[in-house]
């Protein structure tokens, strides 16, 4: 791998550890840029696997996400991650199996975009304000190898359709 992508995981890695866990849980995140870059291109053969036997067309980021914008929302409204987002939005798992969903729309508290997990940021800052996003994020752009609760367990890739209602 070439010195430019190899110092880009390692910006990525930080970002996720940074963002997507509390500093307790940094600590038992991926030990160092080889443990994210194998967890990332296994996960990506499974996210193809599903992608292919569910016949989806989706676009792939350099971040690692796969996204189809089904609404592009306002295009004279795009969120930073400093917007406080009010989102509808239902999280699987690639097995379909639903983890959480908002069962209505929530600003989680009134959290800013920067606090949500990477995939979340990149995806929601492709639409605009009343957008709707389908994403696959693979894990270390989620949670992780950190398990949230009982609800959502470590190393899970998720799939999330999702609807930006509105940002502050």
């Amino acid at each position: 791998m070439n010195a430019y992508l190899r110092a880009a995981f390692s910006l990525l890695l930080s970002l996720v550890l940074i963002t997507g866990c509390s500093k307790d849980e940094q600590s038992e995140a991926y030990n160092d840029v080889g443990d994210y870059e194998r967890t990332m291109r296994e996960q990506d053969i499974a996210i193809q696997q599903y992608i292919s036997a569910n016949n989806l067309r989706l676009e792939h980021d350099f971040s690692g996400i796969y996204y189809k914008i089904e609404n592009p929302g306002d295009q004279r409204a795009f969120m930073n991650l400093n917007s406080v987002p009010t989102l509808s939005y239902v999280r699987r798992n690639l097995k379909d199996s639903i983890l959480d969903a908002s069962f209505g729309s929530t600003n989680f508290d009134g959290r800013a975009l920067k606090d949500h997990i990477v995939g979340w940021q990149v995806g929601l800052q492709k639409i605009g304000k009343g957008g709707k996003i389908f994403l696959i994020i693979p894990s270390p752009l989620g949670f992780g190898n950190i398990a949230v609760g009982n609800i959502i367990p470590a190393n899970t890739v998720l799939v999330c359709d999702m609807e930006l209602v509105d940002f502050k």
